[in-house]
């Protein structure tokens, strides 16, 4: 088992007293939430009963970290690993860990990738037809085109969002692979 230390996010009797400034460059800190409030959670699993005594886990390495969660979803299924570099929570997780029951329902997957670009092609398609009653027809036409041109920009709106989110995941894979290369030294 790889080397962590629990420690508190916040005491005023330690010096320094925030826990970003405890951790090195090359460690990574371990934050446990439910999976569904994003309460934190204590490594058994319970919530903290006091705000003032959240903790997180930090590890030397942060394939120690990422054991640590894949067996800890494993066993509580109901917890969500989320874990972080020595930026602390300034930045997005460099990696979240689920149960794999419940991974599919997780946002930045190809399933719901597939599912973004499916729902915008839709949209395109319907516009399709609109735009043609709109033009062909004489009743209606104002309505149709104000509803095709909706159609279309909802469609975008799918098309922006799968995008934000392909480049926020490769924004990670990106300061992942920059971690593992300072805790091998090569950075």
């Amino acid at each position: 088992m790889d080397s962590s230390t629990e420690i508190r996010l916040f005491d005023a009797k330690r010096k320094p007293p925030d826990w970003v400034d405890l951790i090195r460059p090359t460690q990574c800190a371990v934050f446990l939430k439910h999976r569904t409030t994003s309460a934190p959670l204590r490594p058994d699993g319970q919530p903290f009963p006091a705000h003032a005594g959240t903790t997180c886990i930090v590890f030397d390495t942060f394939d120690g970290a990422q054991r640590f969660c894949e067996e800890t979803v494993a066993v509580r299924p109901h917890i969500r690993c989320e874990i972080y570099d020595a930026h602390g929570l300034a930045r997005r997780p460099l990696l979240v860990v689920v149960h794999p029951d419940v991974q599919r329902q997780e946002q930045a997957g190809s399933y719901w990738s597939r599912r973004r670009k499916l729902t915008a092609g839709v949209f395109c398609l319907i516009s399709v037809p609109l735009f043609w009653l709109g033009v062909h027809s004489s009743n209606s036409s104002d309505i149709a085109i104000f509803l095709a041109i909706n159609c279309v920009f909802v469609a975008l709106r799918f098309v922006y969002w799968d995008a934000g989110t392909r480049h926020r995941e490769r924004e990670r894979l990106r300061r992942l692979e920059l971690h593992r290369q300072l805790e091998r030294g090569d950075a």
